[in-house]
């Protein structure tokens, strides 16, 4: 048996343990390390994909807040594309039917002359004639079409409203809502109400807003996309064209969408197209941002506006130098937006054929006089104001200011366009205000009040409510007092909503009302020697109501108004001219 080596034993089993405990601490490492490794990945993955999610989310916000100036810009060009397309392709259709209408005329008139010349009663043209009489009917209907005729409105190319007695009822509107240039969500809309079932047709170059609807229940709510008030100053096509087969009434809206603090909304009666004219003067509040939308009825309307404004409007590449006669031509169909920081109040607008004009303020401020532990200050309010304008020609001379339910103060602003002019105001009592000029504006307190001017003016209301909003109506004059009322409030439900009634006294008795009206308060008022009684009355809800009298010869006039939070809408129901 070998004898064992001791001496080195020691080191033996020092270097074996050695080498296994770091073989045991490398397999350690290489397995920790691993777990690391798969964790850090772990986690550079998770922060790398929760930077992902936050760069794509911030990306997507800058693309979505970019896109929609981006997707205006586009919008705008290409309806201006469409538009001038549009706009081509219905002259080149209208002058091939006017080409075909002559040529046929010419062959008629031949075959005419040929038979007039012949003897022979048995007229082997005949079959010829009818055929070319009837092709030469079809195509005169389809050039009379009021949907297709470039000249304006049922196919008359003098386009003049008739000379008979006019009412606020109609079955052809021309209208436009001026640009509004702002980011805030609006609602914008047409509350067309009805009298009896009638078909609608929503025409416009701007592809969107075309529609035919079915008013069935008396009244029809037509949503309009914000574009169209978001677009630049000077030509545009998002003009409308409403065309009825019964009498309606139409009103344009502007509100905000799920509005609960500071608001704005507008309204704004659209005057029928028998009731246009071809001269007006603008009415606007003198500060922030001022508004004025024209719309053309006819081809080649040539438009002058005299600016009042003591500095010049910029208006797309041009500006409109004070005093100066600023001269466009309109073609169908085709608006034109102005908007400036300049006071316009007074500008004149004149064209050699019928046109639409709506003017007001993107944002107006009515400053109130109040006291504060016996210091005087001013607050101040701002809301967005519209109205349709009314033609010089059709101005008044006599008005009843109507009361305005829950109004705090009253500002008037008139407008005349003779320097001499003498305007006087009466109340219950025996207060008499008298001014001279042709701009004239006075506070008032809220109230009822008889007006009468020595030369006819524009009398426009701005009402300041409890709310703090305010609303703009044009006021109706006496002699513009008219009846059969068909209205509806704004489809949104946080609206309260009034109408005030002007009528003669002894007329009052006889009105009549479709719908649940609350009585509110009446006020009596003496005007050209006679009695007039302003009624306030609520409407309960989202419904339709008719305003009747049991007389036909009985006239009134209506105002209609409401507010939600700070804001307040009002428009004059109807005129009669």
């Amino acid at each position: 048996m070998a004898e064992l080596d001791m001496s080195n034993l020691g080191e033996q089993l020092k270097s074996f343990m050695q080498n296994e405990i770091k073989n045991v601490i490398t397999e350690k490492l290489v397995l920790e390390s691993n777990n690391i490794q798969y964790k850090l990945e772990s986690k550079i993955n998770e922060a790398i994909e929760k930077f992902r999610t936050s760069m794509d989310t911030f990306t997507n916000d800058v693309l979505r807040n970019n896109s929609i100036l981006m997707q205006k810009t586009i919008e705008r060009k290409l309806n201006k594309s469409l538009s001038r397309r549009v706009r081509r392709f219905r002259n080149i259709m209208h002058s091939d039917i006017r080409s075909t209408l002559q040529y046929v005329k010419n062959e008629i008139d031949a075959v005419l002359i040929e038979n007039y010349n012949s003897s022979d009663s048995k007229n082997t043209h005949a079959t010829r004639i009818g055929k070319l009489s009837g092709k030469f009917k079809g195509l005169s209907e389809q050039v009379k079409d009021s949907l297709y005729d470039s000249n304006g409105a049922n196919g008359d190319s003098e386009s003049s409203p008739k000379k008979n007695t006019l009412d606020h009822k109609g079955r052809l509107f021309y209208t436009m809502f001026p640009i509004q240039d702002t980011s805030h969500s609006f609602k914008v809309q047409f509350i067309i109400t009805a009298d009896t079932p009638t078909n609608v047709d929503i025409i416009s170059e701007y592809a969107e807003i075309n529609r035919t609807v079915i008013i069935t229940t008396g009244v029809e709510y037509i949503n309009i996309p914000i574009l169209v008030v978001n677009l630049e100053t000077g030509r545009t096509y998002t003009t409308v064209l409403i065309s009825a087969d019964q009498l309606i009434t139409v009103v344009g809206l502007i509100s905000e969408f799920n509005c609960n603090s500071d608001c704005e909304s507008t309204s704004f009666i659209v005057l029928p197209f028998t009731a246009i004219g071809t001269e007006y003067s603008l009415i606007t509040q003198p500060n922030n941002k001022q508004n004025c939308g024209i719309i053309a009825t006819t081809t080649n309307t040539t438009v002058v506006i005299e600016s009042s404004s003591e500095k010049g409007i910029p208006v797309g590449s041009t500006t409109i130098q004070p005093g100066q006669k600023f001269n466009i031509i309109l073609d169908y169909l085709e608006g034109f937006n102005i908007q400036t920081n300049n006071n316009m109040t007074s500008t004149k607008i004149y064209a050699n054929k019928p046109i639409a004009v709506i003017s007001g303020n993107k944002y107006s401020s009515l400053k109130e006089a109040k006291l504060n532990q016996g210091y005087p200050y001013e607050s101040i309010y701002s809301d967005m104001l519209l109205e349709s304008l009314i033609p010089v020609d059709k101005w008044g001379r006599h008005f009843i200011i109507p009361p305005i339910h829950k109004a705090t103060s009253f500002k008037i602003r008139i407008i005349s366009q003779y320097r001499n002019t003498t305007l006087t105001i009466k109340d219950n009592s025996s207060r008499s205000i008298t001014e001279y000029g042709d701009q004239i504006e006075i506070r008032l307190s809220p109230k009822a009040y008889f007006v009468s001017a020595s030369n006819p003016v524009l009398l426009c209301l701005y009402a300041l409510t409890e709310n703090l909003g305010i609303s703009m109506m044009i006021v109706p004059g006496i002699e513009h007092f008219s009846k059969e009322y068909v209205i509806a409030p704004p489809k949104d439900p946080s609206y309260t909503n009034y109408i005030t009634i002007t009528i003669k006294t002894s007329d009052v008795d006889g009105l009549r009302f479709v719908g649940n009206l609350l009585h509110v308060e009446s006020t009596v008022i003496m005007g050209r020697n006679e009695s007039f009684t302003t009624v306030v009355k609520k409407m309960t809800g989202q419904s339709v109501y008719k305003i009747r009298h049991v007389s036909r010869n009985s006239l009134y006039g209506v105002v209609v108004y409401g507010f939600i939070y700070k804001t307040s809408y009002g428009y004059p129901a109807g005129f009669r001219f």
